[in-house]
């Protein structure tokens, strides 16, 4: 792939890490797969100019914490789809997700829990993006009605990111369920990683999603470091 084609869709803190996936061999085979799918009619998930959001809306200098979900939502609404390239954001589909909701409902119980805090259940998880949450799947498309049907494609390059471009940050690093679990064989050593279940899976069952302290483990994580935390809910 011509680098220059993609430098656009990166925030240039991330240029000098990425340049040498996107020229890869792995990487056009990625983009192969998905210009072929897509002239057989298969509608894909997200819109291409947010596939790489995540790595747009998060500064590499300001990374805080990396989570990974399994693969975007994979529905689509009035014909474009819901994911727009943030782990769990759901701008595009006008309607607050399940598993957002699940995910929102945790952390209010799990840090907040009888403050009575006023927050904005958000569609759009940029606001975390923007505090240094790299907020990200392990499959950055997928086919439309078709959850995860991209993952092994994505592998080679989440291979890359967690063992070349997050090595030696020592940021702490999530991932949500067990398939996306699976890629801690890919964490560096010496790194905080978490696997808990995704809140997705909650939805389904309708039951409360368990973060077994995910959030204020990062939040002592982090103000241990370099003294910062994460706000985790948007106040209002």
């Amino acid at each position: 792939m011509i680098w220059e084609n993609f430098k656009p869709f990166f925030h240039e803190s991330w240029h000098k890490k990425m340049q040498s996936f996107v020229e890869s061999e792995e990487c056009d085979r990625i983009y192969a797969f998905l210009k072929k799918e897509g002239r057989r009619g298969k509608k894909i998930a997200p819109l291409s100019f947010d596939t790489w959001r995540c790595f747009k809306e998060t500064s590499y200098d300001e990374l805080k914490v990396a989570i990974f979900g399994l693969s975007p939502y994979h529905t689509f609404r009035k014909g474009l789809p819901v994911a727009d390239g943030l782990l769990m954001s759901c701008v595009n589909g006008g309607k607050l997700q399940p598993s957002l909701e699940k995910f929102y409902e945790a952390i209010e119980r799990e840090l907040y829990d009888g403050l009575h805090l006023t927050y904005e259940k958000t569609l759009d998880t940029s606001y975390l993006a923007r505090q240094g949450v790299l907020m990200g799947n392990i499959s950055l498309t997928c086919e439309m009605n078709k959850a995860g049907s991209h993952i092994a494609l994505w592998e080679p390059f989440m291979k890359y990111l967690l063992e070349e471009v997050l090595f030696g940050t020592g940021v702490p690093i999530v991932f949500l369920g067990k398939e996306a679990g699976k890629y801690e064989k890919y964490v560096p050593p010496f790194t905080w990683h978490f696997t808990v279940s995704h809140p997705a899976n909650s939805s389904y069952m309708n039951v409360d999603w368990e973060t077994d302290g995910l959030f204020r483990k990062i939040n002592k994580i982090l103000k241990d470091s370099n003294g910062y935390e994460i706000q985790w809910l948007k106040t209002i």
